[in-house]
């Protein structure tokens, strides 16, 4: 099996690894248009190979237009700027390529209402890259909601705070909070405990970097949310945490509460007497979410051999969306907002 990786940034090369390391992959083809920078993330791979002493995938590359290597790959991930990936996306499901698309497929309900049904249409098997769904941590959570353990759902904590800041240059195109960061548990939470959010809030401050207030942005924010049975959830984020990569969700009901993301390495320190400091805290995201990465992609090899269906189809983003246009409304006006509905 033959798959390219368009757009090498940070999270590009981490799939692009992963792709190499997945069985049944025979060649990965990075695809850039800088063949310096190519050439760069193709020998990064290659120490990566000689390190980790695994049996590897070979790791090709091309300056080629994307639309040029389509026809000689079995499957593409895009994983370019947020701006092109609904041209790409378009570019990719007329090919009739399988594809594995970094999120937000789109920046607005109305354009990915209108996207999604163009690509559904075309049939061609898309994954849209939020991750969370894949992880084993978060699907056994929604089976415990799905299985009744929790019982009667009454409450959702949430919590997504970054290591580290973002690049400053990145934060003018970042779309803001609520899109860039906040949008995993938009679109995790309704999809863990199966209960629509009807209406949300947001407040944020301006803590860490000042340019967050010069793009109207925020870098230290609370969410606050109503679910459709009347039960209640809240979400806290930081663009930096220098305790660590922080990431976790909790549901609590009438039977029971459990959790993902807590663990040895959740880096939250207890003062209790008999307490512990983490071990080893997590980095990064992508060493926060390594199980839920691998399997993202192993889920994809398998949706290229048509072994498995997409769990992130591109309709699947619309909720995630529409709760990300409606905190950023209420973070500007200070009102609770209703979410668009996506039905």
């Amino acid at each position: 099996m033959r798959v390219g990786v368009a757009g090498l940034g940070r999270i590009g090369a981490m799939h692009a690894r992963n792709l190499a390391r997945t069985p049944g992959v025979d060649e990965v083809v990075l695809i850039g248009r800088d063949a310096g920078r190519t050439a760069a993330v193709q020998s990064r791979l290659e120490q990566q190979r000689t390190a980790d002493g695994a049996a590897w995938a070979s790791v090709s590359s091309t300056i080629d237009p994307l639309a040029d290597v389509l026809p000689s790959v079995d499957g593409i991930l895009v994983a370019s700027a947020t701006d092109t990936h609904a041209d790409l996306a378009r570019v990719v499901a007329e090919s009739r390529t399988p594809l594995l698309i970094e999120k937000p497929l789109a920046l607005g309900v109305d354009e990915l209402t209108s996207l999604s049904r163009d690509l559904e249409a075309t049939g061609t098997p898309i994954m849209v890259a939020f991750h969370r769904r894949y992880d084993p941590g978060y699907q056994r959570l929604r089976r415990h909601v799905l299985d009744g353990d929790v019982g009667t759902l009454r409450l959702v904590q949430a919590t997504e705070n970054d290591h580290y800041a973002l690049p400053l240059d990145y934060i003018p195109q970042s779309h803001g909070m609520w899109l860039d960061l906040l949008v995993h548990d938009f679109d995790i939470i309704p999809w863990v405990v199966g209960d629509p959010v009807v209406e949300i809030s947001m407040i944020g401050s301006v803590l860490d970097e000042p340019v967050y207030g010069d793009h109207d942005d925020t870098d230290t924010a609370m969410v606050t949310l109503r679910f459709a049975s009347g039960a209640v959830g809240s979400i806290g984020a930081l663009r930096r945490s220098d305790a660590g990569q922080d990431v976790r969700l909790e549901v609590t009901g009438s039977k029971g509460a459990y959790g993902a993301g807590y663990g040895p390495r959740t880096p939250i320190t207890s003062t209790e007497p008999d307490g512990t400091t983490p071990e080893n805290p997590y980095d990064t995201f992508g060493d926060r979410f390594v199980p839920a990465f691998e399997e993202e992609i192993a889920h994809f090899v398998r949706m290229i051999r048509g072994e498995s269906e997409s769990l992130t189809p591109p309709a699947a983003g619309l909720v995630a969306t529409a709760l990300a246009e409606a905190a950023a409304e209420s973070f500007h006006t200070g009102r609770p907002v209703r979410p668009r509905t996506t039905a």
